[in-house]
């Protein structure tokens, strides 16, 4: 089985009341895709909840055999199309926060809220606010930080 490149990646959106944690892998032709694995929570869990979501979402990375989905069967199988009133990748983009989990070969967690990217529709550029926890951090250590990213990214995006 190929292994999935370091930096292990996880997307975490909040928004209509949920976290959705999708964990991105490595595509046969050589790129990083959201998987079609995810989970739901609601954005009402505590740490330690979100820290174990991360967690599992990681386990499914280093997991999981490369995709060799078509463009066409990536777009029916969105994670971020399941349990959300919108229809678009732009709004859903508009309408949720977003926070990035990188995790290093050393098994360095850096978890970051970003903005959202002005150049670009459904990406992301800056850093609102980073966490970077050890390999030996439990998982409401890292939920705690997802759960502090977003609430920098929501005070970012309330007073603009």
């Amino acid at each position: 089985m190929m292994l999935h490149s370091y930096p292990l990646l996880i997307s975490i959106y909040k928004g209509e009341g949920r976290m959705l944690i999708v964990p991105l892998i490595d595509h046969i032709a050589g790129y990083s895709i959201d998987s079609d694995w995810f989970i739901n929570l609601s954005d009402l869990d505590n740490a330690v909840s979100v820290g174990e979501g991360v967690k599992s979402a990681l386990d499914y990375i280093r997991n999981s055999p490369l995709s060799s989905l078509t463009p066409n069967e990536r777009k029916e199988n969105a994670a971020w199309k399941k349990n959300t009133k919108y229809r678009s990748r732009v709004a859903f983009w508009k309408n949720n926060h977003y926070v990035r989990v990188k995790i290093t070969e050393d098994n360095q967690y850096i978890i970051h809220s970003m903005k959202k990217s002005h150049k670009r529709q459904y990406a992301y550029d800056e850093i609102i606010k980073e966490f970077i926890l050890f390999a030996d951090a439990d998982a409401e250590e890292i939920g705690k930080a997802v759960i502090e990213s977003f609430i920098e990214s929501e005070r970012y995006y309330n007073m603009g």
